[in-house]
């Protein structure tokens, strides 16, 4: 029977198994010839089978050289979604732009038109299934800087709703996250674009100066800002053992909006495309899972960690050793090394096959 591997996602009523739906335990669910329904799809995503291979008698042969497994294997062109969130994105990323520019040579923050975006474009974005995944597939987008910003929005916002905020908190704490780091407006985009272990003593407590520095802009404004958004500019580097800064807060003492910043703005910068070692998500994860007592609230990022493994079940992601595959399962504790079904078929537990290893995520 010709045949064609197709994720879960992808899959339509009508369609017939080719070969059987096999779990990660190798139990058979499906036989070969069952013609698929919505019931036994939804069934098949229950049984966290993410991948499967799909009669194509009335079609074309499948392919069976390995660039055209790879090509076959891969999702096809973009979603709508995908395109609607991308174009949405860019115009957010030049907003923010235009705005920081004002910011930099007028010494105004234009907030009537940050909450505007915040809540028009950000809330939208906060909403859209599997966001996350879909900010790490984009191509870097004008200023390093403005990008991260709207980046950092878009994941607190994503957490916020997580973690059940009201409307007015979703909304405030997305513009806090947008603002964060308002105050590194004024330093030069050279020092900003330095690597870390570049940065001299005197350039690194210019950098570590930005939360005030955002603070006091913010303070100065005609436009009343809740002490909430306020909190989060400030506090959004104070680490949960009390090694951060400006104020070295712990624990309680940090405010929750600030909490949230901090979770979104760590997975943010360490999965940025614009790093020179940039990190998988999973690899990010994991990180963050090292660090939820040092410098996160174990609670808050316990959330973000639980809610967002469901985002990467069914990613196609590239191995060491050059073949693709889905991702079909993830501990709760999110490792770096899921298990994965290969295009070839083949399960791997790259948790016990420690020669293996994800290199990049291809698509999502």
């Amino acid at each position: 029977m010709l045949s064609r591997r197709f994720r879960i996602q992808d899959v339509e009523p009508g369609m017939m198994l080719a070969k059987p739906a096999v779990t990660v335990e190798g139990r058979v669910v499906l036989t070969e010839g069952t013609v698929l329904t919505e019931k036994l799809i939804a069934r098949l995503q229950n049984w966290r089978i993410y991948a499967v291979d799909i009669s194509e008698e009335q079609g074309t042969l499948a392919p069976t050289t390995l660039p055209a497994m790879l090509s076959s294997f891969k999702k096809p062109a973009p979603s709508k979604l995908k395109k609607k969130f991308s174009a949405e994105y860019e115009d957010s990323v030049k907003e923010v732009e235009a705005a920081f520019e004002q910011i930099r040579y007028m010494k105004v923050v234009p907030l009537i038109k940050m909450r505007e975006l915040a809540d028009r474009s950000l809330r939208e974005f906060s909403l859209v299934p599997g966001g996350i995944n879909l900010l790490y597939m984009l191509a870097g987008m004008g200023d390093r800087l403005a990008q991260h910003s709207l980046n950092v929005a878009v994941i607190a916002g994503i957490l916020g709703r997580w973690l059940g905020f009201s409307a007015k908190n979703l909304r405030d704490v997305i513009l806090s996250a947008l603002l964060h780091d308002v105050g590194k407006i004024k330093l030069s985009p050279e020092l900003l674009n330095k690597k870390e272990e570049d940065l001299t003593s005197a350039e690194v407590e210019m950098i570590r100066k930005h939360p005030v520095e955002g603070y006091q802009l913010l303070k100065r404004s005609a436009y009343r800002l809740p002490f909430s958004v306020l909190a989060g500019v400030l506090q959004h580097h104070e680490w949960e053992d009390g090694t951060g800064y400006p104020l070295q807060l712990a624990s309680n003492k940090i405010h929750l909006f600030a909490q949230v910043i901090r979770t979104a703005d760590m997975y943010a910068t360490m999965t940025s495309n614009d790093q020179e070692n940039r990190m998988t998500p999973f690899l990010a994860v994991e990180t963050m899972v090292r660090q939820a007592f040092e410098k996160l609230d174990p609670a808050i990022s316990g959330i973000f960690l639980a809610n967002i493994r469901e985002q990467f079940i069914g990613n196609i992601v590239r191995l060491s050793d050059g073949r693709e595959a889905v991702v079909v399962y993830l501990s709760k504790l999110v490792s770096e090394r899921p298990v994965v079904h290969t295009q070839d078929g083949e399960f791997i537990d790259l948790e016990q096959v420690r020669n293996l290893y994800i290199t990049e995520v291809v698509n999502v």
